[in-house]
């Protein structure tokens, strides 16, 4: 076991060789008094997300080592009350999701509203998701309704003149994506705009399941009057970001930045 071991500066890490066997990195060693502040910061944390098992595991496994750390971990977040009462019913069974190959950042992003939900104290109403394709790196924006001129400029003022401009922009065939003003939005930007069809109005189904993943974080964190939302929104947000995607096996931070985030915890 020492053989794995190894001191820095009086802490205790333990090595760790990548699968591959071309990287070894250093994991932390937690004390037993610090195992429940390690787990509740990057799970019970908001900027964490109540993100279950499996994204837990990973964030503690990037960083962290203790003996025993897969039990803790399940049992934590069994435990977790905020994550037990949030459970619904069984899903449903839905339409096939369409599938789309991509093969860059913004080469096509995906945009939903989300809502309505409780009016906030600040007037918010709506949430205006927007996702990226290839890094599953997402923008979720407060806005008060989701009126065609609303969703253009918090689109174009948010996340355009942050990021760019997208190639290609997926939407549903609601009246707001469909209206004069978003066509020619689009065309001045030079976006090809595509829709879900009436067919297949669930063929979304990367932003469908962020959706989804938002409403149960924020349900997590929320007042008991829910009229805080949107001052938790970041948060959440930036939660998701810094977990590991099942499909890309990466965070969104990395595909989309270049590295991790720097959290609560290692700061």
């Amino acid at each position: 076991m020492w053989k794995v071991l190894c001191l820095r500066n009086g802490i205790l890490y333990r090595k760790w060789e990548s699968d591959s066997g071309n990287e070894i990195s250093l994991k932390l060693v937690v004390a037993r008094s610090m195992r429940n502040e390690v787990m509740s910061l990057l799970h019970s944390n908001a900027t964490a997300g109540h993100l279950g098992v499996k994204k837990t595991m990973r964030r503690v496994q990037s960083r962290f080592y203790w003996a025993g750390y897969h039990k803790d971990i399940e049992r934590w977040c069994r435990q977790c009350e905020k994550c037990s009462s949030r459970k619904g019913p069984i899903k449903s069974h839905r339409a096939r999701m369409q599938k789309y190959v991509v093969g860059a950042p913004m080469e096509r992003v995906a945009m939903d509203i989300l809502g309505p939900l409780p009016v906030t104290d600040t007037g918010n109403r709506y949430i205006l998701c927007v996702a990226d394709y290839f890094t599953k790196w997402t923008e979720a924006y407060a806005i008060p309704n989701q009126e065609a001129v609303t969703v253009a400029r918090v689109f174009v003022e948010q996340f355009v003149l942050r990021f760019g401009v997208p190639l290609q922009l997926h939407t549903d065939q609601g009246r707001n994506f469909e209206s004069n003003l978003f066509k020619e939005l689009a065309q001045l930007l030079g976006i090809d705009k595509t829709r879900t069809t009436a067919f297949h109005p669930q063929s979304d189904g990367m932003v469908e399941r962020f959706n989804r993943t938002l409403e149960a974080m924020l349900s997590a964190v929320v007042s008991e009057n829910q009229r805080d939302w949107d001052e938790w929104l970041p948060h959440v947000t930036m939660a998701y970001r810094s977990s590991v995607h099942e499909t890309t096996g990466e965070t969104p931070s990395v595909m989309m930045l270049g590295r991790e985030m720097n959290l609560q915890l290692i700061s």
